[in-house]
């Protein structure tokens, strides 16, 4: 099959009712393969990443959508709900995910001049590690081959080019110097008023799977005794996921916590802000330098392995901070005695492999399920949105792609 890829697929990441807005023109898209006909109700269940951009895509395709959440987009429980996240083509060698970011960040730009809201950083992102690993190889094999730029950096390269860290340990350095920082709750606040001005409905409501029929999801349930009813259903819904369908997703899908700090600059030193510093990871912390005035933000790579986005306090430990200031009291000295000056506790939704899932229910044909985001879903967002929407209309997608994200596996 030539690899026109999910990434080719997906590379319009402003659906046709936009461009009608926007004076451009589009091929006519050819129609559903399978179950949905031309103008389908479809309900998307989640509003985080997956979920919102789906939504949008499916309504900018000219189908009736609804997009259900239970605390609405942009919500603190989401996934999706912190400050910032981060997009770069750095993958190993995990090329179809390198490609679709790539994309992604072509994406990203041009809904922001959409949208009309300032949603990028242009930070770039620099991988420490004490010598050259497998992975890093990979990652400069990877980049090299989509034609992305990189510098290798020596343990001198480090101290010269910034003087603000401490590069002790990390012998070597890979900066991707094009790597980028998202204003993620921002932007899916954003993509859902983007999705009501194009003619779709937000519900707020909790829901679940309702009554089925000839192998054929019927309606949703909502905790009010209420019952919404589609053509089509795509749950998106993250970390709430193995909640609604244990069975199939409780093995499959994990919910581990993180706790997430920020801490204050020195007064007058803006070395670690936003754009004096890059995105940084090494492999015990990631973070980034200090963007509208937050603080420089550091998160563990380790943490709860079991999180419940419902129920559980958005508290951070002592433990993760005593933590967090040892590593800064190492690596970035200058604010080794900082105040905390915001924080926050997020959860992940990891598989095993760090796949994602896209894939129909095993027995309900007209279900889509989209998810597995494993802490690296949230910059795919504009692609992978285009691509879910094409997998819940049936339409030809990515062979490649379809059985890495598949569900069997």
């Amino acid at each position: 099959m030539p690899r026109r890829t999910f990434l080719h697929a997906a590379s319009a990441p402003i659906g046709l009712a936009a461009m009608q807005r926007l004076g451009l023109t589009a091929s006519t898209p050819r129609s559903p393969a399978v179950h949905v006909g031309m103008r389908s109700s479809i309900v998307v269940i989640g509003a985080g990443a997956f979920g919102g951009w789906t939504a949008l895509h499916l309504r900018e395709m000219g189908h009736d959508v609804t997009l259900v959440d239970a605390y609405g987009p942009g919500n603190s429980r989401a996934t999706s709900g912190d400050e910032t996240r981060q997009i770069r083509c750095g993958y190993g060698d995990r090329l179809l995910y390198a490609r679709s970011a790539l994309r992604a960040m072509t994406a990203w730009r041009e809904r922001e001049r959409q949208f009309g809201v300032s949603l990028l950083n242009p930070t770039g992102r620099l991988q420490l590690a004490p010598n050259w690993t497998p992975s890093l190889r990979a990652t400069q094999a990877t980049l090299t081959t989509l034609g992305v730029p990189f510098e290798a950096m020596t343990d001198g390269d480090l101290r010269k080019r910034y003087p603000q860290m401490n590069p002790d340990g990390m012998g070597v350095g890979l900066l991707e110097p094009g790597a980028m920082v998202i204003r993620a709750k921002q932007a899916m606040i954003a993509v859902g008023q983007a999705f009501t001005r194009a003619g779709g409905t937000v519900r707020i409501a909790r829901v679940h799977p309702g009554s089925v029929q000839g192998g054929k999801l019927v309606d949703l349930q909502t905790d009010d005794g209420e019952r919404i009813a589609a053509d089509a259903f795509v749950f998106a819904c993250g970390p709430w996921l193995p909640k609604l369908f244990p069975a199939l997703l409780a093995p499959r899908i994990q919910v581990p916590g993180r706790d997430v700090l920020y801490f204050g600059l020195p007064a007058g030193d803006q070395r670690l802000a936003f754009p004096n510093f890059p995105n940084f990871s090494e492999e015990r912390y990631y973070g980034f330098a200090s963007i509208d005035g937050r603080g420089f933000k550091v998160c563990p790579t380790t943490g709860t392995t079991s999180f419940d986005p419902d129920v559980d306090e958005r508290i951070i430990s002592a433990t993760e901070v005593r933590r967090a200031r040892a590593f800064l009291a190492q690596r970035f000295p200058s604010l080794a005695n900082q105040p905390i000056t915001e924080s926050r506790v997020c959860q992940l939704e990891n598989t095993a492999d760090e796949h994602f899932i896209i894939d129909h229910h095993p027995e309900m044909s007209n279900v889509l399920i989209a998810g597995g985001g494993s802490g690296h879903g949230f910059k795919h967002g504009p692609v992978i949105g285009n691509y879910i929407a094409k997998r819940a209309l049936g339409e030809q997608t990515d062979g490649d792609f379809d059985h890495m994200v598949r569900l069997a596996r």
